[in-house]
C-alpha cells in the first residue's frame, strides 16, 4: 500500500484584483491556512473520493476512454472529472482512496460554518495535482500545469493567482503575459509592517462579482478600460513599492487601489466595496491603519496593515467589537509539500 499526503497553502490578494486579469501585476500572499490530499491505493479500479470537510463521498473510474462515476457525483465533487480528463497518464496508476481535507478554510461565525474566500478550490487543486505527480513518480506540477487545470475546473475564469500562492507559497509578484501566461517572482514585505486578517461577516461569490463586471464591461467597453488602467498603475506602483522595501509608498498604493476599487463597483453595479468593508476601512482609519478587501470584494475577507503593532492591536479590538472576527493568519513560506510511504 502506498500513501501520499500533500498539502497547499490559501491566499490574500493584496493588489490586483480584476485588473490582473488584463494583465496587470498583482501581489498575493500565502496564508497558513492549508487544504490537505491524502492518496492511499486500494484494491479494485474504482476510485473513492471522500470529503470530510463536506460529508460527501463519491466513486469513479480512470479509463482509457475517459472518466466514468459508478454514480452520479456530488455536484461539489463532480470537479474533479475535469481535473482527471486532463491526466490521461492517470489510467496506469493503481486506484485510491483521495481525501480531499480544507477544514481550514471554513470558520464558525454566527451559528454557521462559513467559507473565508481563502482560495480553498486553488489549494485543493495544487495538493491533487502534486499528490497524483508523486503517485506516478512525476516531478511536481509547473505553475502552467496547475493554472491551466484549475481554469479547466472554473470552465476558463480566473488568473491564477491563488493557485501560484498554493504552489510557491509566500509572497509573489503575479503576472499574466500576452498569451495569459502565468509568472511569479518571489518577493517580501517590506520591514516594519504588521498585519492582521479580518472576516467581514458573510461569504462573497467571486463568479458572481466576475460575471456583474464582466456584463458592465460589454456595455462600457471605455468605462472599464480607464478603471483597468487605473487600477494597474496603482498596482504597479505598489508592487515596485514592495520590491523596494518602501512600506509608506506600499501603503499608499494599498488605500488607493482599495478606493478605486470601491469605484469599479458603484460604476458596474458590483458590491465590491459593500458596507461591511466599508465599515472595517473605517475602523482601519480612525486607527491609523490601512484596510481592503482581498479578491473579488462583496464579503469574505480583508487585510489590515499598519506600520505600529499597537494601532493594529487597537484595531483588531475595535473590529471584534464591531462583530467582525480577527482571523489568525500567518504568512506561510512553504507553497505545495508532499510526503509518502509505502
Amino acid at each position: 500500500m502506498t500513501r501520499i499526503v500533500a498539502s497547499a497553502p490559501g491566499k490574500l490578494v493584496l493588489l490586483g484584483e480584476y485588473a490582473v486579469l488584463e494583465g496587470a501585476p498583482a501581489l498575493v500572499l500565502a496564508v497558513d491556512r492549508r487544504a490537505q490530499v491524502t492518496l492511499t491505493t486500494i484494491d479494485g479500479d474504482a476510485w473513492h473520493v471522500v470529503s470530510p470537510t463536506l460529508g460527501l463521498e463519491t466513486r469513479l473510474r480512470v479509463a482509457a476512454d475517459g472518466i466514468a462515476w459508478i454514480a452520479d457525483p456530488p455536484p461539489q465533487l463532480a470537479w474533479l472529472a475535469s481535473l482527471f480528463a486532463r491526466l490521461p497518464w492517470l489510467q496506469h496508476l493503481p486506484a485510491c482512496r483521495v481525501e480531499l481535507a480544507s477544514d481550514h478554510f471554513h470558520f464558525d461565525h454566527a451559528g454557521a460554518r462559513v467559507k473565508l474566500g481563502l482560495g480553498s478550490s486553488a489549494a485543493l487543486t495544487v495538493a491533487l495535482l502534486g499528490a497524483l505527480h508523486a503517485l506516478a513518480g512525476k516531478p511536481a506540477p509547473s505553475l502552467t500545469e496547475c493554472v491551466d487545470c484549475h481554469r479547466t475546473i472554473q470552465h476558463g475564469r480566473g488568473s491564477g493567482i491563488d493557485v501560484a500562492a498554493s504552489l510557491a507559497g509566500g509572497l509573489s509578484r503575479f503576472q499574466l503575459d500576452a498569451n495569459q501566461a502565468p509568472r511569479i517572482e518571489p518577493l517580501a514585505l517590506p520591514n516594519g509592517l504588521h498585519w492582521c486578517c479580518v472576516f467581514s461577516g458573510k461569504p462573497a461569490s467571486t463568479e458572481s462579482m466576475l460575471a456583474t463586471v464582466a456584463a458592465w464591461h460589454e456595455r462600457n467597453p471605455d468605462g472599464y478600460g480607464r478603471r483597468m488602467h487605473d487600477l494597474a498603475t496603482i498596482s504597479s506602483r505598489g508592487v515596485d513599492a514592495v520590491a523596494h522595501s518602501d512600506a509608506a509608498a506600499f501603503l499608499s498604493s494599498l488605500h488607493d487601489y482599495a478606493q478605486t476599487l470601491a469605484g469599479l463597483g458603484e460604476a458596474s453595479g458590483a458590491d465590491i466595496a459593500s458596507p461591511a468593508h466599508r465599515a472595517i476601512a473605517a475602523i482601519a482609519r480612525d486607527c491609523g491603519c490601512v484596510y481592503k478587501s482581498c479578491g473579488a470584494g462583496g464579503g469574505d475577507v480583508g487585510i489590515t496593515f499598519a506600520v505600529d503593532d499597537v494601532r493594529l492591536r487597537e484595531f483588531e479590538a475595535r473590529a471584534r467589537r464591531g462583530g467582525f472576527p480577527v482571523i489568525e493568519l500567518e504568512t506561510d513560506p512553504q507553497g505545495l509539500a508532499i510526503a509518502s510511504t509505502v
